[in-house]
């Protein structure tokens, strides 16, 4: 029995997209990714998630080619915050139940214990020190470079009106020497959650979220003695401020952390992308000297909302007094001429 033709043609043709698909697939398979896929706002998985602290493994790029200072690697930050073992906040230190206002700034307190806002030997570098034993692989940890860094001094933009402490209408920060000293862990100065280039560039994109809800995490700069006893501080709507290194002040709110590292990106031996998300891709990172990654992270990114502009609320408060007041005058001025012009008729 003869074979059609057009049956052979047809078998050929079915053949021929079996073995493109095939090929296709085993590309795709064989596709492999370097740290120079990364860019800036992508998120790298890498650690043992906790639940009860918060700890997710996901970790902000900031930098992907460069360190923070200015070396070749990574720079990188948590996504989302992270709190003590059991959840609870963080301190920067714990100085009892010190409260700071505008009219005790704690000038007494600080004036007995000098260097009470250094981030060197503070609670939160003790508790950064700790970090990597309890959520990092041996691998991970050996691929974070410890970092040898001192802080300038910085003046950040505050509310443009004069406050107690704040007279320019900035926020001004001391210069911190060598405060990171071979730390593999540490936490964000004022100056790098101020830059926009590793994708600071609002309140909006400082907000981070503990266990999905916002919160504020500290800074390692000192402020200036105008308020001796105060740190650089993100509050939950993003805001780069000053705030008690105990967290007691007029207003209290919860405090965490918000991890950052110097990555040795040569020690990645296998990247794979989990997903894209508005154009940020979340990759998942093996190291050298460790087995494969395999653990399964949350890959959701938290949507932030509108946040709140305190500085134009804050003029906008300013403004409305300012109208009061000059209106309170004239009416007393029209009231003292009328009596005026009253006793002599």
């Amino acid at each position: 029995m003869k074979t059609h033709p057009n049956f052979l043609r047809c078998a050929a043709i079915f053949c021929s997209i079996v073995c493109l698909t095939q090929s296709f697939m085993m590309a795709k398979a064989a596709e492999t990714y370097t740290a120079a896929d990364i860019k800036t706002g992508d998120v790298i998985c890498f650690g043992t998630p906790d639940e009860a602290s918060g700890f997710d493994g996901k970790w902000l790029v900031l930098d992907p080619s460069k360190t923070n200072t200015g070396a070749d690697g990574m720079f990188l930050t948590t996504l989302n915050l992270v709190g003590s073992a059991d959840g609870s906040p963080l301190l920067f230190r714990e100085i009892g139940d010190v409260s700071v206002s505008f009219s005790d700034r704690g000038e007494a307190y600080a004036a007995e214990h000098p260097g009470v806002t250094d981030y060197r030997g503070s609670d939160l570098q003790l508790w950064c020190a700790a970090f990597p034993e309890k959520y990092l692989s041996d691998a991970e940890t050996l691929a974070l470079l410890p970092t040898y860094l001192s802080d300038e001094a910085i003046v950040i933009p505050g509310f443009s009106i004069p406050l107690p402490g704040a007279t320019n209408g900035t926020v001004d920060f001391d210069p911190a020497p060598e405060v990171l000293d071979g730390d593999q862990i540490f936490i964000l100065s004022v100056k790098e959650a101020t830059n926009e280039s590793y994708g600071f560039a609002d309140n909006r994109s400082r907000v981070a979220f503990f266990k999905g809800t916002e919160g504020g995490y500290f800074l390692r700069s000192p402020h200036i003695p105008t308020f001796p006893l105060d740190v650089g501080f993100v509050f939950s709507f993003g805001a780069v401020m000053d705030y008690p290194v105990n967290a007691k002040s007029l207003y209290e709110m919860s405090t965490y952390a918000r991890p950052a590292c110097n990555l040795d990106s040569s020690k990645i031996t296998n990247l794979e992308a989990l997903a894209t998300v508005d154009g940020r891709t979340i990759w998942r990172a093996s190291f050298e000297g460790g087995e494969a990654n395999n653990i399964s992270y949350d890959l959701s990114l938290a949507v932030v909302g509108e946040v709140m502009d305190l500085a134009g609320m804050i003029r906008t408060a300013f403004i409305v007094v300012v109208v009061v007041l000059v209106l309170l005058l004239a009416l007393i001025v029209r009231g003292i001429v009328r009596l005026v012009r009253k006793k002599k008729a």
